[in-house]
């Protein structure tokens, strides 16, 4: 193999693996929150779940769900009991309304890399105008 292509695919696993531990902090209701990406399985499972959707409802459910399993503070068994829920997702539910829900998860949805470069921006878009 050329020198030159093994050391810019090394190059590139290495920034591959990096940006898979990169966490980032996004508005949970007024709060700064940290997010963890999720594993590069756990991304195809949300976009088969996109491609599935069929309907704004699925999508809610669909950033609920991602919203939780991205922030490691909401999983806190803790959290759960002061806010009195026993599914664990209620605790998103609890938190944020359905239209801060479709916004954050649509941020998170660009952060991973699942949404093209145009619905990125305008989620980013409302997202400023909450």
């Amino acid at each position: 193999m050329d020198k030159k292509l093994l050391d810019a695919l090394s190059k590139r696993a290495e920034q591959k693996a990096k940006s898979r531990t990169e966490t980032k902090e996004f508005n949970l209701g007024g709060v700064k929150a940290t997010f963890v990406k999720p594993s590069q399985k756990e991304q195809l499972a949300i976009y088969e779940s996109m491609s599935e959707a069929s309907g704004a409802g699925d999508l809610v459910e669909l950033s609920t769900a991602l919203i939780y399993d991205c922030c490691p503070d909401l999983q806190d068994t803790e959290l759960h009991k002061a806010l009195g829920v026993t599914d664990p997702y209620d605790t998103v539910r609890k938190l944020l309304d359905v239209h801060e829900i479709d916004v954050l998860g649509g941020l998170l949805m660009g952060w991973i890399g699942l949404l093209p470069q145009e619905a990125k921006e305008k989620v980013e878009d409302l997202a400023k105008k909450l």
